[in-house]
């Protein structure tokens, strides 16, 4: 099945398929009461979701958001298929728990660099790792790098303009440039 881009699945949803992504990205995320959001993690071709996985082998509500980001290709499976293959298959039960671990990892992370890491070090490191295949240039606002670091765009803008000020980055609409990556690399916390 393709699957156009912006395509959203949202939380609370009991699921009919289990998807498994042949090509393009989908981006998980949790929206909280207040409304903000946070990115957990993207799941790209070759992949599946583990709080998919979750919800149709618990028999629970999609714990989770999906948005659908670049279009993607996906094999959708029934959930009574999906529950049988895991049960008869031990190579497909396999690439399922691997999926699991992978993501376990993610998450962790995520949780670590939330709660031990400050919001200039996660900055830091978002640039740090996204500006490599764009050279040092990175498009993107300040609103979605709050809601890929999960945090008020408000913190992102004013801890941006300080390290703009320090002459580490120049800011203009939509865009981020590195002037010194060394010096960026320095607030990166491990």
């Amino acid at each position: 099945m393709k699957v156009e881009a912006n395509y959203v699945i949202e939380e609370g949803q009991f699921l009919e398929y289990a998807v498994l992504m042949l090509e393009g990205t989908i981006r998980m995320f949790k929206i909280s009461a207040g409304g903000r959001e946070i990115t957990l993690y993207r799941i790209h071709g070759g992949e599946c979701c583990p709080l998919m996985t979750t919800s149709i082998l618990g028999e629970s509500e999609y714990e989770a958001s999906a948005c659908v980001e670049t279009a993607s290709l996906a094999l959708l499976i029934p959930v009574n298929t999906f529950r049988d293959w895991i049960d008869r298959y031990q190579g497909f039960r396999q690439f399922i728990f691997k999926s699991f671990a992978n993501r376990i990892l993610v998450m962790s992370s995520l949780l670590d660099s939330i709660n031990f890491k400050s919001i200039r070090g996660r900055i830091a490191e978002y640039l740090v790792q996204h500006s490599h295949d764009n050279g040092d240039r990175l498009s993107i606002t300040h609103d979605t790098l709050s809601v890929e670091l999960g945090t008020a765009r408000e913190v992102i803008s004013r801890t941006l303009k300080q390290l703009e000020k320090e002459g580490l980055l120049k800011l203009s609409r939509g865009q981020i440039t590195l002037i010194s990556r060394e010096g960026i690399e320095n607030y990166v916390e491990l």
